[in-house]
């Protein structure tokens, strides 16, 4: 007797291929963004920043998760496509401006990052509002937002050549 060898029908080596497809897409879903830059041991970085302590904590508490080397990513910055939206931001976050590099800016550098926070934080654009509905702490109320606008001031009134 001889062993009858079934092969598969077109629809049905399609439906497997369909399914190791989405199998794969299920794993790719599980993948972690790359973290970003370990912080530079030479680095001098966020102690350069001429902040008093209750803005530098404001600053950290909204900021620091896109602006710095200190990201504390969210348990759905795991999960693809989210991950990949959430590094990318993260990654342009830190381009705009870096906390963690602060000492490392040149001075006119530092002078023009202080504004853009100045004006960011004053007509709200920053922290954005997608950010703040996922971290309800990030938000800044009026006096805080007041708070960094004249930090911002004084520093670059401090500044002046």
């Amino acid at each position: 007797m001889s062993a009858r060898v079934r092969r598969a029908t077109k629809p049905q080596a399609l439906r497997v291929a369909g399914w190791a497809a989405l199998a794969g897409i299920g794993a790719a879903a599980f993948a972690a963004p790359a973290g970003g830059p370990a912080p530079r041991a030479d680095s001098v970085g966020a102690s350069a920043l001429p902040a008093p302590p209750k803005v530098a904590a404001l600053l950290r508490r909204a900021c620091y998760d896109c602006h710095s080397n200190e990201t504390r990513w969210p348990w759905y910055s795991r999960i693809a496509p989210l991950s990949w939206r959430i590094a990318r931001d993260v990654e342009r976050g830190r381009q705009e401006l870096n906390f963690s590099a602060w000492g490392d800016y040149y001075a006119a550098t530092r002078r023009r990052k202080l504004k853009w926070i100045g004006r960011a934080v004053e007509n709200g654009t920053m922290p954005p509002f997608l950010y703040c509905v996922t971290h309800p702490g990030a938000r800044l109320t009026r006096e805080q937002r007041a708070a960094i606008v004249e930090w911002v001031e004084r520093a670059l009134a401090r500044q002046r050549p």
